[in-house]
């Protein structure tokens, strides 16, 4: 890897709204704002942002034009996974050629293109297990020894489940739903946005009628289906052609944690959706109705694999030991503790994915 001589925070800067415009300049300006301060405590190297600008210097722009592609959304779905060619790499490797890159959630042709230019980067996601007192992260890089230098950070799955035992007591203490009372055999199946990164075969996102064989599959083994719309998606493709093509599917808005609670359901089903992770937890049998393209865990953040970590990705103390196994000479800095506060992070992201349901007794 070359010299690193600055710190560039960025994210999808690819990613564009199906109305036009950038995706994902929010989430790189949140990112920005809260890991700034801790680099620039840990290390004396310029930390800026890269976004989404649209105009010619852009790189997302520059990545589209060498590819013979205006940034739509349409053509986001199309180079998402893509390898690289020698132009696309020369684009990226000037951008970000000594540079550190801090990411939340790069898309694949970027990251890949890292990889092959030796470019250092930390790519940023939420965990799956949202049910947790704060949201957990998933860190993946090509900086070698990154487990060990974080091993104070990492978050094992014994704890996942112990925090899920929680969640469950206390769901079991809230009134039973009368869609899943009196029932037997029910399963849950849980939409997703049309536009879920995850939805990504190939060149082009899966629909509705990718699914039809497995959907009267899953419609014959079940009593009863219930329909749980993402709250962002209530109707899209995939949660109409399952209310209105099978009689025995039922739309339900209750909470998603809620409706884990109840024996009856046994199966959790979607697409691609973490809510199949989660249901494992909660003794339900999860299943994805296509692969699921991302891994997490507990001794790896190489290969496309997350390192599944602490929220406090906010200190410098943090970013100290990430800096030091990426050759960047590091400051004294002393150790910084914020009391611990249960969902800073959802606070802060404006989103509690459902996991509001635990903060209120009422």
């Amino acid at each position: 890897m070359e010299e690193i001589k600055k710190i560039l925070v960025t994210g999808d800067l690819m990613r564009q709204l199906t109305s036009g415009g950038s995706g994902q300049n929010g989430n790189i300006r949140w990112l920005f704002n809260l890991v700034s301060p801790a680099l620039e405590m840990a290390t004396n190297l310029p930390v800026s942002p890269v976004y989404f600008t649209g105009d010619d210097a852009c790189i997302g722009t520059r990545i589209y034009a060498v590819n013979h592609a205006q940034p739509t959304f349409s053509n986001w779905v199309k180079l998402y996974h893509m390898d690289a060619d020698a132009r696309t790499l020369a684009v990226i490797h000037e951008a970000f050629a000594d540079a550190l890159v801090v990411a939340f959630e790069l898309p694949e042709i970027v990251r890949k293109a890292f990889d092959k230019l030796g470019i250092a980067y930390v790519d940023l996601t939420i965990h799956p297990a949202r049910f947790m007192d704060d949201l957990l992260f998933g860190l993946r890089s090509n900086i070698p020894g990154l487990p060990d230098a974080l091993a104070g950070w990492v978050v094992y799955e014994e704890e996942i489940r112990i925090a899920a035992g929680i969640a469950a007591a206390s769901l079991s203490k809230l009134s039973r739903l009368p869609q899943c009372e009196q029932q037997h055999n029910v399963a849950l199946f849980a939409g997703q946005t049309s536009d879920d990164k995850v939805l990504i075969r190939g060149d082009r996102l899966m629909r509705a009628d990718d699914f039809m064989d497995q959907f009267t599959e899953l419609s014959a083994m079940h009593e009863k289906i219930l329909v749980k719309p993402h709250p962002y998606a209530r109707e899209n493709n995939v949660v109409l052609a399952l209310t209105r093509l099978f009689p025995n599917t039922e739309l339900v808005e209750a909470n998603f944690y809620h409706l884990l609670s109840h024996d009856a359901i046994s199966k959790v089903y979607s697409l691609t959706s973490s809510t199949s992770i989660e249901a494992a937890y909660f003794g339900k049998q999860g299943i994805h109705l296509a692969p699921y393209p991302y891994a997490f865990s507990d001794e790896s953040a190489s290969g496309g694999t997350y390192l599944t970590i602490r929220p406090e990705i906010f200190l410098p103390q943090f970013w100290a030991g990430i800096l030091g196994k990426s050759g960047v000479a590091t400051q004294v800095v002393r150790e910084v503790q914020l009391p611990r506060e249960r969902s800073r992070m959802r606070r802060s992201l404006r989103n509690f994915w459902g996991a509001d349901i635990f903060e209120s007794v009422s």
